[in-house]
């Protein structure tokens, strides 16, 4: 039986996707990252991994991976067995930790179930990080239910409502680095993916105060989204309401959601702390 190659030693994933470093190299953590890249190698369309599926994905050699697994799962963070890999409950706690530094994320989630059930769209609150969208706050509609979406979700930014207006927020060189360095896919034949065509659509998103998409991520869906500002008036996330075969374009979406939409960033703002 032949035995396969072991992979070559992989460069850290900051200097693989770009990412400039403002503190010397040799301060990095080499293995905190491939650690992390670990346990975010598990997902929903991959609960479970072998050894060699975990290697692969993370660009680690079998016997790093089996290191940093069996570290894991010493921890509680990661469990086996023998043959497949897992992530325990505990991992939970990191993403949490996230959610209870931001104060007004519980509050954020009630105006988002709130406004769903007043609309019947689908709610979400997000911010950007990186090159995507993160929910921090999600509630189904009635036209949504088969969106597959939760607190954490992460989708591109480019081709959702809520990604373009938090690019909004950007300074003109930030995005355009934006638009240089992530792959524009085109995810249904209505994709832009030019651009200066996204970075038009950006700005006219800053121009009007909200941003309006359809069949951009998935065919049939519409979002509209808004920014949420703080009291000194920055913005801090964005605010979308999503729905299938809308029954009207651009200036009705406005009409018939634009309303709900401000009522609700202004009730978050209001629970913003000074």
């Amino acid at each position: 039986m032949s035995v396969k190659p072991e992979l070559p030693r992989p460069l850290p994933l900051a200097t693989r996707t770009g990412v400039s470093f403002d503190f010397p190299k040799s301060e990095y953590v080499l293995s905190l990252e491939r650690g992390l890249a670990v346990i975010r190698a598990f997902n929903e369309r991959h609960p479970s991994r072998t050894l060699s599926e975990v290697a692969q994905a993370v660009g680690l050699t079998r016997a790093a991976a089996r290191r940093f697994l069996l570290t894991l799962g010493a921890l509680g963070y990661v469990e086996s067995d023998g043959k497949y890999y897992w992530l325990r409950p505990q991992t939970l706690e990191l993403g949490y930790a996230y959610l209870a530094s931001v104060p007004w994320w519980r509050y954020g989630q009630r105006v988002a179930d709130s406004v769903a059930q007043e609309t019947g769209c689908a709610c979400a609150i997000g911010v950007l990080d990186r090159d995507s969208v993160a929910y921090l706050a999600y509630a189904f509609g009635n036209s949504t239910q088969s969106l597959v979406r939760s607190v954490g979700t992460r989708l591109p930014a480019y081709c959702t409502a809520i990604g373009r207006v938090l690019l909004g927020a950007l300074p003109e060189e930030e995005l355009d680095a934006y638009l240089a360095s992530v792959p524009l896919e085109r995810l249904t034949p209505h994709t832009v993916v030019d651009p200066q065509e996204l970075k038009s659509a950006v700005r006219q998103a800053v121009a009007d105060g909200y941003a309006i998409v359809a069949h951009q991520l998935e065919p049939g869906l519409y979002s509209i989204a808004m920014p949420v500002r703080d009291r000194q008036g920055a913005m801090c996330a964005a605010l979308s309401l999503s729905l299938r075969d809308a029954p009207g374009k651009g200036a009705a979406l406005a009409r018939d959601y634009l309303p709900a939409l401000k009522r609700a960033a202004a009730d978050i703002a209001s629970a913003l702390p000074a």
